[in-house]
C-alpha cells in the first residue's frame, strides 16, 4: 500500500542514489535499535529473528554497493574504493560476532551501542566519499541497478510490517 509512493519518491529524482542509500542507513539503523529493545525486554525468539533479518539486509546492503558502485569509484579513486570495502570487512566481521553473541543471548548492550556507533560513523564516510559522487559517475543502468535492490528490499519490508 504504502509501497507505490516509495517507487514514485526513488524515480522522481533521476535515478539518484545518495538520498535511497541514506534512508536505507536509517532503516538498518532503525532494525538494529529493534534487536537492542527486544534484548532489552528479555525477548530471545524476537531477538532472533530481528537479528536474522538485520544481518541479512545489511550484507545485501554492502553486496549492492560493491556491484554496483565500489568497481566506478575504484578507477577513480583506488584508495576511497579500498578504504569502503575494508569498512565492510570490518562490520562484516563485527557481524559474526555480534551474531555469535545473539545466537548464545549473551550480547552486551555496550558492545552493541558501539557497533550503531561503527554504522552511523561507516554510513557519514560513505555519504561523503561515495553516494554523491556516484550520483555524478556511476552510470544510470548501474544506479538503476543499485535502485531496483533498494525498492526489493522495501518491499518485503514494507510486507513484513503490514498487518
Amino acid at each position: 500500500m504504502e509501497i507505490a509512493p516509495l517507487v514514485v519518491e526513488m524515480t522522481e529524482t533521476p535515478f539518484e542514489v545518495r538520498e535511497p542509500l541514506l534512508a536505507d542507513h536509517e532503516r538498518l539503523e532503525s532494525l538494529f535499535q529493534q534487536v537492542i529493545s527486544a534484548f532489552e525486554a528479555g525477548s530471545r525468539e524476537d531477538v532472533d529473528a530481528i537479528w536474522s533479518r538485520f544481518d541479512r539486509e545489511l550484507l545485501e546492503h554492502m553486496e549492492a554497493e560493491e556491484r554496483c558502485l565500489v568497481p566506478w569509484l575504484f578507477r577513480a579513486d583506488q584508495r576511497a574504493a579500498r578504504s569502503i570495502i575494508q569498512e565492510h570487512r570490518l562490520i562484516q566481521s563485527r557481524l559474526v560476532e555480534l551474531g555469535e553473541s545473539v545466537d548464545l543471548h549473551t550480547i552486551r548492550l555496550d558492545v552493541a551501542r558501539t557497533f550503531i556507533d561503527e554504522l552511523r560513523a561507516h554510513a557519514k564516510h560513505e555519504d561523503r566519499v561515495l553516494y554523491s559522487w556516484a550520483d555524478e559517475h556511476v552510470p544510470e543502468e548501474d544506479r538503476r541497478s543499485l535502485l531496483g535492490s533498494l525498492i526489493e528490499r522495501a518491499k518485503l519490508w514494507l510486507a513484513a510490517i503490514a498487518p
